[in-house]
C-alpha cells in the first residue's frame, strides 16, 4: 500500500509538471524570470492574458471555458491538482488580469469566471 501511495505521488508530480512545461505557450518557460507586472504588461500589449487556475486530476476545458475565453479575450492555464511552487506569483498576475477584466468589462465577467482561478476570491472581497 505504501509504495502505491508513494508511485501515485511521484506520478501526481510527473503529471503536474509535465502539464506546466507542455502547454506549448512561449510564456510557459520565461514567466519565472521576470515580475507578475512584467509578464501582464508584456502580454496584455500582445493581447493574450492568461487567467491562472487550480483543479482537479484533470485539468478541464468545457464548453463554458471557450466561451469565456472567447469572449473577454483571454486564456485559461490549469494547473491541474498541484499547485506551482511559486503560488504567490500566479495570484499577483492574476489580480492583474481581473483588473484588466473589471476596467475593461466592468462586472459581466465575474458571473462567468472559473470557480478555481488562482486569487479570484480574496480579489473579489476587496472590489
Amino acid at each position: 500500500m505504501k509504495k502505491m501511495i508513494t508511485l501515485l505521488v511521484m506520478l501526481s508530480l510527473t503529471i503536474g509538471y509535465a502539464q506546466e512545461r507542455s502547454n506549448d505557450k512561449p510564456e510557459a518557460i520565461s514567466f519565472r524570470q521576470i515580475s507578475p507586472e512584467k509578464k501582464f504588461d508584456n502580454d496584455s500589449k500582445k493581447n493574450v492574458v492568461t487567467i491562472y487556475t487550480l483543479g482537479g486530476l484533470k485539468p478541464s476545458n468545457h464548453d463554458v471555458d471557450q466561451t469565456f475565453q472567447k469572449k473577454f479575450n483571454v486564456n485559461y492555464y490549469d494547473f491541474g491538482c498541484l499547485a506551482p511552487g511559486n503560488l504567490d506569483y500566479y495570484e499577483k498576475y492574476n489580480v492583474l488580469v481581473f483588473n484588466y477584466l473589471k476596467e475593461k468589462w466592468n462586472n459581466e465577467w465575474e458571473k462567468d469566471i472559473k470557480d478555481n482561478a488562482i486569487g479570484f476570491y480574496n480579489w473579489k472581497k476587496t472590489h
